[in-house]
């Protein structure tokens, strides 16, 4: 029995890359500004290798997409966050 999930194409990763970020062997986390029906985000969301076939698919449960409008704040939440890792280094 074959897993529905693998069979076909893969997933395509459009819209606009913003980032890759490498998290071990296998597995990337993908930035990417996207639009869908008319609405535009930003897709964070990790992407590993699949065992079935060798071919990248989002991990499933490992992604968030922020709206447009909500860019601001969680800009401002990272520069914190940022802040706070600096603070904890020193």
């Amino acid at each position: 029995m074959t897993d529905e999930r693998f069979s076909g194409e893969p997933l395509t990763d459009d819209g606009v890359k913003v980032a890759t970020l490498d998290r071990g062997p296998s597995r990337e986390l993908r930035i990417r500004w996207r639009e869908f029906k008319g609405h535009h985000f930003l897709d964070i969301r990790e992407w590993s290798v699949s065992q079935h076939n060798a071919q990248w698919w989002p991990t499933k449960g490992k992604g968030i997409s922020v709206k447009a409008r909500e860019l601001a704040v969680v800009l401002t939440a990272v520069q914190q966050a940022l802040e706070l890792n600096k603070d904890t280094r020193s």
